[in-house]
């Protein structure tokens, strides 16, 4: 934390006074005395008594607001315990010193405490996901970083970095969530919040072992210092989950994702529920474990009835599973029903962060694995499917998996040269995602 204002207190009532468009002399008719005798107050000529301080501070409607040394301590010290209580999402808490931390707002001369005061705001609109309102706020303080903290500095990146995560910008979010573990390291102190940040990240721009040391490494942090929470604990494992499954881990990935179910449904948090429990049937797809694969299929969609997002994850990942058990006529009338979702903009379930056009290549592209003798069906998958989901992150994975179909069809066909070619294009993604860079400007 920087030094608070070098004013004197004299200074500091006179900037309020002149903030709040009063003259010497309204300040010098409550205390019964002259325009003089109020000017060498504020010069610091004379000693404010209590009383007369006490008499000024209500006259200027700031009765709180800490003025001398050792109230910035206390305040500061609150503020402190506010953020906190925030960032562990403890909002009732919070809620409750909020109105006493705003007093700040009326002396322009504590800049740093303003800056974190606005701040905490902000976190709070980003961890209730209001990230509109969030950046907005961020917006109005943008021109006090140049002297800011590192405090202040640290809380300004996580928050951006949570908000170009949210609008999809993943590069913009490692950027930000960098600076605030940055900022958090030069003070000795650490940042789990944006780690996570980082991992998740690099996990959707499938970049897998680059998300695992993050998330390894934000839990490592909470657990050290003894506060991480059941539904922090439930996200991290979720992520790792699904970085796992992603490398073939499959035992691993099963260990962490039935943590994260059993903790996400402690606290009643349905989004990462609801995220494990699809994780589980992705990965009992991996392990042709299709019946398995089909129960938490359906386990989804009764946890998720007004999630779109989590509804048509949950059917698409039931029509691959249809396919692989190569019931052809079920999986062909459950593509068409999502398809009749997707296009039906009345019902809530089409309202997914994902395209349409992302979720109807997918459908195309299993439709068409039934199909693989049709010249037509393999020249979708190869020209359409494979080029969309290789430029899509961890769709890279899915990209992969109808390579390995092509690829597996070719052999048993003897076609050897088409084999090999589609195998090169299959390498070529995996280096993408073990080896490419992420190119940050």
């Amino acid at each position: 934390m920087k030094g608070y204002s070098s004013l004197s207190l004299g200074e500091k009532i006179c900037m309020i006074r002149k903030a709040k468009g009063l003259s010497q002399d309204n300040v010098a008719h409550v205390l019964n005395t002259n325009r003089v005798a109020v000017s060498r107050l504020e010069n610091g000529e004379t000693e404010w008594s209590a009383e007369t301080l006490t008499t000024v501070k209500d006259f200027l409607d700031i009765k709180n607001a800490p003025l001398l040394e050792h109230e910035l301590r206390t305040y500061e010290n609150r503020l402190q315990v506010w953020i906190e209580l925030i960032i562990k999402l403890r909002f009732a808490e919070a809620s409750t010193i909020q109105e006493e931390m705003s007093v700040i707002l009326d002396l322009p001369f504590e800049e740093e405490l303003y800056l974190l005061y606005v701040l905490a705001e902000a976190s709070i609109l980003t961890l209730q996901y209001q990230v509109q309102a969030a950046d907005e706020k961020l917006s109005t303080i943008e021109n006090l970083l140049d002297n800011a903290s590192n405090d202040a500095l640290n809380l300004y990146h996580r928050n951006k970095g949570f908000i170009r995560g949210y609008a999809n910008d993943l590069v913009g979010s490692i950027k930000h969530s960098t600076k605030a573990v940055q900022y958090a390291d030069a003070d000795n102190k650490t940042d789990g919040f944006a780690l996570i940040n980082i991992g998740h990240a690099y996990m959707f721009l499938g970049k897998p072992y680059h998300a695992i040391q993050n998330f390894v490494r934000a839990e490592a942090i909470y657990q050290s210092k003894g506060d991480i929470t059941t539904m922090t604990y439930g996200v991290i494992m979720n992520a790792l989950g699904s970085c796992y499954l992603e490398v073939g881990e499959y035992r691993k990935a099963e260990e962490l994702t039935v943590l994260a179910i059993s903790h996400s449904k402690s606290v009643k948090d349905n989004l990462i529920a609801g995220a494990a429990l699809y994780k589980m049937a992705r990965l009992k797809l991996k392990m042709k474990m299709y019946d398995e694969c089909m129960d938490f299929c359906e386990q989804v969609l009764v946890f998720h009835k007004e999630s779109g997002e989590m509804i048509i994850s949950a059917l698409i990942l039931k029509a691959s599973c249809l396919l692989e058990m190569k019931k052809f006529s079920e999986c062909q009338e459950l593509i068409g029903h999502i398809k009749n979702l997707l296009n039906d903009g009345k019902q809530s379930v089409v309202k997914t962060s994902m395209s349409n056009d992302d979720h109807t290549v997918r459908l195309n592209a299993i439709g068409h694995l039934m199909t693989l003798d049709n010249p037509d069906s393999i020249t979708y998958i190869l020209d359409t499917a494979i080029p969309h989901l290789r430029a899509k992150g961890s769709s890279k994975f899915e990209a992969i998996y109808f390579c390995n179909k092509l690829e597996t069809h070719y052999t048993k066909k003897r076609a050897k040269t088409k084999a090999n070619a589609i195998a090169a294009i299959s390498r070529d993604i995996l280096l993408e995602i073990y080896h490419g860079e992420i190119e940050f400007d």
